[in-house]
């Protein structure tokens, strides 16, 4: 009898270690979250995997954690056909950047320039890296910025930065100074002009609003306009924090 209650207590244990062995094999699939703001000249299309498209551009989305293919379409003609990495609980934002239709589409995260590695700068202080995409403009320019701040009893005009020979690649960061209005608030409205690097020619005044209640360090990029019946440039921001 005593024997008998052995051999079933260890069949029992064996199939209770066998059942805990194979249920480990089982696992929920791994999901994480993707989402992809498009900063291109024309809208893009974006297919996940065969043919999940993306709903809105912008919007965080769930997919299944691994190197995901994704497919990137201007109508029907591909752009670009690529992987993306989901980790597994973790949201991950990306970018799609084309200033023209001569450009080829660019995907890219927050570790572009190494902007989610730069330090803050001191207080009253941004911080700017900028790249020229304009088709408009020489290769390299010199950017010199201006601001205004409050200097009792007026506002007046003043110089806190400039970035020279900005070309295709994005600057280094520097840090400048912002104005203080008469209640000592940050200003935000910068004046960028843009000249020849060779001659010092002005080629365009550009106006700029920073969100510096928000953020203190920007990746920025020059552009030139659409839909106008003369070349002009704007300045885009494309991240902040």
């Amino acid at each position: 009898m005593r024997i008998t209650f052995y051999f079933i207590l260890f069949m029992l244990i064996i199939t209770g270690v066998s059942s805990c062995s194979k249920g480990d094999l089982i696992k929920d699939p791994a999901f994480g979250s993707i989402s992809i703001s498009d900063f291109t000249s024309k809208k893009v299309t974006v297919i996940e995997g065969e043919n999940n498209q993306l709903p809105v551009l912008g919007e965080t989305v769930s997919l299944l954690s691994g190197n995901n293919r994704f497919r990137f379409y201007d109508d029907k003609t591909l752009l670009l056909d690529t992987s993306l990495k989901i980790e597994p609980f973790k949201k991950h934002k990306y970018f799609i950047l084309r200033p023209n239709n001569q450009s080829v589409l660019r995907v890219f995260d927050d570790s572009l320039n190494g902007f989610n590695q730069e330090t803050f700068p001191t207080a009253g202080s941004v911080k700017i890296s900028l790249a020229n995409f304009s088709k408009s403009l020489p290769d390299k320019v010199n950017v010199y910025i201006t601001t205004t701040t409050y200097r009792a009893p007026a506002t007046e005009e003043i110089k806190v930065g400039e970035i020279l020979k900005v070309s295709g690649s994005f600057s280094g960061f520097k840090t400048m100074l912002t104005g203080k209005d008469q209640f000592l608030k940050p200003i935000k409205e910068f004046t960028l002009t843009i000249k020849d690097s060779n001659d010092q020619a002005v080629l365009f005044t550009v106006p700029l609003v920073l969100p510096v209640e928000t953020a203190t360090v920007y990746l920025l990029y020059l552009e030139d306009k659409t839909g106008v019946t003369k070349p002009d440039i704007r300045a885009t921001l494309l991240m902040s924090k």
